[in-house]
């Protein structure tokens, strides 16, 4: 048993190996704005193959674990506590259907779905509110794929029918390092069961996916992000002046009527706004005569779903008093892909809270996104 755990440290080391020169390749085309060359096509088929096979590999030894493990959190739970009262650091990645636990033996192989992990990031997300993928594991060189549309001509009998090309650009990801950390106190880690698997597969992704949503739908951008920036950042100068309580009118005719005039079919289209400004529609009507119709009603507006976050609203403490601006985004979501690249990796680190007798589990992961077609979105501002 021991000399598969072994095996299977060696085929993720591979497969990590082979996923950091994929990106060397891509970092040097992009820097040098250039598309591979034939040796680095070469290079670059022949890792992804091998990468194909090492995954195939690396999902048969989790199954192999998995009928020889109970309970695999109860594992990843042991081997963190023994560490942070010996102030070992422990390292956890998710490949996969592996996770990998660094310790003081030999292995420290544990299977768990990495969808067990996901699942809480992806639920309320808003692509799962319009129904589109949340990518992860992306590799190296990836681009986002923007389809242009092709007219189709009707010509006579004898006449020559022009020929069209079907022209298809195309933007790279360029993904940026995500990190968050979140402490447990000592105590709370050796007196809780279950601890560990909480934060693992609760509270992290959820903090994950709070971050996301503030790259997303901030008018502002986070951190000085370059490559992380929402659609809504370049919107602000150009915001549709809306009402106090903005009207039906104006929501319909100046914002959602804006968007399809951009020629794109609106089938992923999703307002965003925050929940006290849904609450505030909610009890306005469509028609000031007539029968009652909230322009809000069952998570609809304008035949559009609403999507609800407060990270929408910029709150300004200059002076010492604080200045709320309210916004309503608009945006057909399938032209901002996102995705997470590589695996996700978790350091539980006793060292840098340890005056604090806290122990800090760090986050970091790899995530893109990116604005393909700027006129899907339409930024609103509500009057004061």
């Amino acid at each position: 048993m021991e000399k598969s755990k072994i095996s299977v440290r060696e085929l993720v080391n591979k497969y990590q190996e082979n996923c950091e020169r994929i990106k060397q390749i891509a970092d040097v085309c992009e820097k040098e704005q250039r598309e591979r060359n034939k040796k680095e096509s070469v290079e670059f088929d022949a890792i992804v193959r091998e990468n194909q096979l090492l995954q195939m590999r690396m999902q048969a030894a989790a199954a192999e674990f998995m009928n020889t493990s109970k309970d695999p959190m109860a594992e990843v739970d042991a081997i963190v506590r023994e560490n942070a009262r010996e102030g070992k650091q422990t390292e956890i990645l998710f490949v996969h259907d592996l996770m990998m636990v660094s310790d003081a033996k030999a292995g420290g192989i544990v299977p768990l779905n990495v969808q067990d992990i996901l699942k809480p990031l992806q639920e309320g997300f808003i692509l799962e509110k319009v129904g589109l993928p949340f990518h992860t594991g992306l590799v190296g060189e990836y681009v986002w794929p923007v389809y242009e549309a092709v007219k189709a001509s009707v010509a006579g009998e004898g006449v020559a029918r022009s020929t069209q090309k079907i022209k298809m650009s195309s933007l790279r990801a360029n993904p940026d390092r995500v990190g968050l950390g979140v402490s447990a106190s000592n105590q709370a880690l050796n007196a809780s069961d279950g601890l560990v698997e909480k934060i693992v597969r609760e509270t992290m992704p959820q903090a994950v996916r709070q971050l996301l949503n503030q790259i997303l739908f901030s008018t502002k951008k986070v951190n000085n992000a370059t490559q992380l920036v929402g659609p809504f950042v370049d919107k602000v100068a150009t915001a549709v002046p809306l009402s106090k309580v903005p009207t039906f009118e104006e929501l319909n005719k100046e914002m959602k009527a804006k968007v399809l005039e951009s020629g794109i079919d609106g089938e992923h289209l999703c307002w965003v706004m925050t929940k006290s400004m849904q609450a505030i529609l909610e009890g306005q009507p469509i028609n000031k005569n007539g029968v009652f119709l909230p322009m809000i009603q069952n998570g609809m507006l304008c035949g559009l779903p609403v999507y609800t976050t407060n990270e929408i609203r910029v709150e300004d403490n200059t002076g010492g008093t604080t200045k709320t601006t309210e916004y309503i985004g608009l945006g057909d979501w399938r032209y901002q892909p996102m995705g997470l690249f590589g695996d996700l990796r978790f350091i539980v680190d006793p060292f840098t809270a340890a005056d604090k007798d806290s122990v800090v589990f760090h986050l970091n992961a790899d995530y893109a996104t990116k604005t393909l077609h700027p006129e899907a979105f339409i930024l609103g501002k509500v009057a004061p």
